[in-house]
């Protein structure tokens, strides 16, 4: 596996601010300057480990994606890793957004997001046999 490609870095502290399971959204948080909070939003998060819920002197940085395959449609996530000084952590997602404030009215700084998913052509999926 390659080295993650860097993304951000910063000295600020961030923590996880919240996770919405039902729309699959987790935020992170940088609010220890009150006049320029600074979030990092994580959408359609498949999956995430953290060994701690704060990370100070943050590196964010993408791993190889992964893709989910089912017979019809391949849908590939961004890998998302996350590391300070003693700890990591990762997500695995569709998009990854930097916004200067808080979302939703703050400006967005950077995005980055997955491929579009693929349809898998009809020549790849096997014929099903009728008895």
């Amino acid at each position: 596996m390659n080295q993650p490609e860097p993304l951000f870095s910063s000295s600020r502290a961030f923590r996880v601010w919240r996770y919405d399971v039902e729309h699959s959204e987790l935020t992170l948080r940088a609010d220890d300057n009150p006049d320029e909070p600074v979030e990092l939003l994580f959408e359609s998060v498949l999956s995430l480990h953290f060994d701690q819920l704060s990370f100070t002197g943050l590196v964010v940085g993408r791993a190889e994606d992964v893709v989910l395959k089912s017979p019809t449609v391949r849908i590939p996530y961004l890998t998302i890793e996350l590391g300070t000084a003693g700890h990591s952590g990762r997500v695995v997602c569709r998009r990854l957004t930097c916004v200067g404030g808080t979302s939703p009215d703050g400006k967005v700084l950077w995005t980055v997001s997955a491929p579009r998913p693929r349809s898998r052509r009809a020549a790849e999926i096997p014929a099903v046999e009728q008895a």
